[in-house]
């Protein structure tokens, strides 16, 4: 039976070592966020030549959504979050993972091998945000603690937020490197394959 966490970020040592695909989370604490493909390609780029990445990704989660952030009394507020398909960063996530310590990624959509290789060496998982549920996820976002790399676009900063029971996110892919949508992808291939011979016996009749 999958079972349902409350998590704080940063994550402790032994936090996500107990959570399996299927689980459901909901995370308090400060994360991460960006949509952008060149942010992603910037933060792989500095750590291939050795620069210092300006936060601290250690044992946070890396959320792939959009942010809409605009400034009111003088104060940075979120205005939405949107979660993006985190395949398209498949060429970055690898790496990123490696050099940063980060112990979880969200999105949607799932992650590709060689990303979830990566998150098996290293002890990380994907969580994946509910679809259709913008307006919930958005309302956990409680602060916008710090905005980096303002030449990007808003979406494509590194933004930090304050969260409070974001969520709930499903676990897609635990640390031990299990993936819920090869499992989805494998059932419905042996569905197939039985609806097919069905449908050949009936033929026959």
């Amino acid at each position: 039976m999958n079972k349902t966490h409350h998590l704080s970020v940063p994550f402790l040592p032994n936090d996500l070592e107990v959570l399996e695909i299927g689980d459901l989370v909901f995370l308090s604490g400060e994360i991460i966020v960006t949509v952008g493909l060149p942010t992603h390609e910037r933060m792989r780029n500095y750590l291939v030549s050795g620069k210092a990445l300006p936060m601290n990704f250690e044992n946070n989660i890396l959320c792939q959504v959009g942010c809409y952030v605009e400034e009111k009394n003088g104060m940075m507020q979120s205005r939405y979050i949107n979660p993006s398909t985190s395949t398209r960063f498949e060429p970055y996530l690898p790496e990123i993972i490696e050099g940063t310590g980060i112990k979880a990624i969200g999105g949607k959509g799932g992650v590709g091998p060689k990303t979830i290789k990566a998150m098996k060496k290293h002890g990380c998982i994907y969580l994946s945000f509910i679809g259709g549920a913008s307006a919930l996820t958005s309302d956990a976002v409680k602060e916008v603690l710090d905005i980096k790399w303002n030449d990007f676009i808003m979406q494509f900063r590194l933004i930090k937020l304050r969260i409070e029971k974001l969520g709930p996110l499903n676990v897609g892919v635990d640390t031990k490197g299990n993936c819920l949508y090869t499992d989805l992808q494998t059932q419905a291939q042996d569905n197939f394959e039985d609806l097919m011979q069905e449908l050949n016996q009936n033929r026959r009749v």
